[in-house]
C-alpha cells in the first residue's frame, strides 16, 4: 500500500532529488523560502482576527449595519469553519501518519536546504500544510479577484509547493495529497455550514447583532 499510493515504486524520492536539486540555485532557495514562511497555518488565524477587527470598525459607520453584518459574517463563519476543520485534519494526519521529512529520511548527500532542520519536526511530511494553506486561501479570495490576480493566485500555489520540495520538508507526494485534502476540506465545511445555517449560524448572527449595534439602535 505504501509503496503504490506514496512511494509510487521509488519514484517520489526520485522526483524529490531531481526537483530539490533544480531549485536550489542562488538566489531561488532564499525566495522560495520567504513564499513559504507567509503561509504558516497561525498567520491565516491572525490575518482573520485583523479583519473581523476591521469589520467591526467599518460597519459601525454605515446606516444599514443589519444588511451588510449578515452577509460578512455568514461568510466569516463560513471561512472560519473551513479553516477549524483544515487545521484539525491536517494536524490529525501529520500527528497520526507520522510520515518523515526528506531532510530525516534520506542521506545528506541527497537534498540541499536552507532552512534550519533542527527546529522542525521530523515526522510531519504527510500532507504539505503550507500548500494546502495556500490553497485554501486562494479558494477563499478566488470569487474576489479579476482573471489576472486569479492567475498570479495560481502561481502562487505553485510556487509555495515548489518551495516545499526546495526546502527539503515534503516529498513530491505529500503536495499532491495535501491538494486532495484541501479540497475535501473545503466540501466538507461548505457542508456544514449550510447544514447549521438556518438553526445555528443565522440565531447567533442575529444576537450578535443586538448585542454589538443596541446602542445605535437607542
Amino acid at each position: 500500500m505504501y509503496n503504490f499510493f506514496y512511494n509510487w515504486d521509488g519514484l517520489n524520492k526520485t522526483l524529490f532529488i531531481h526537483l530539490n536539486q533544480l531549485t536550489n540555485i542562488y538566489p531561488l532557495p532564499q525566495i522560495l523560502y520567504l513564499f513559504s514562511k507567509m503561509f504558516f497555518i497561525g498567520n491565516f488565524a491572525i490575518i482573520y482576527i485583523i479583519y473581523c477587527i476591521y469589520f467591526y470598525i467599518k460597519i459601525k459607520n454605515l446606516r444599514n449595519k443589519e444588511i451588510y453584518f449578515q452577509n460578512i459574517f455568514y461568510e466569516l463563519v463560513r471561512i472560519g469553519i473551513i479553516y477549524t476543520i483544515f487545521g484539525l485534519t491536517f494536524t490529525a494526519f501529520k500527528f497520526l501518519v507520522n510520515m518523515p521529512r526528506p531532510f530525516c529520511s534520506l542521506p545528506l548527500s541527497d537534498f540541499i536546504t536552507i532552512a534550519d532542520i533542527a527546529k522542525e519536526r521530523c515526522l510531519s511530511s504527510f500532507p504539505s500544510a503550507h500548500t494546502g494553506l495556500c490553497i485554501l486561501v486562494t479558494y477563499v479570495l478566488h470569487r474576489y479577484l479579476n482573471w489576472f490576480l486569479k492567475i498570479l493566485m495560481y502561481g502562487l500555489v505553485l510556487i509555495v509547493a515548489t518551495s516545499r520540495i526546495t526546502l527539503a520538508m515534503h516529498y513530491p507526494a505529500d503536495i499532491i495529497y495535501s491538494a486532495l485534502v484541501t479540497i475535501n476540506v473545503i466540501i466538507l465545511g461548505n457542508l456544514v455550514y449550510f447544514k447549521l445555517h438556518n438553526q445555528v449560524i443565522k440565531p447567533i448572527g442575529n444576537l450578535l447583532f443586538s448585542l454589538i449595534f443596541t446602542e445605535e439602535k437607542l
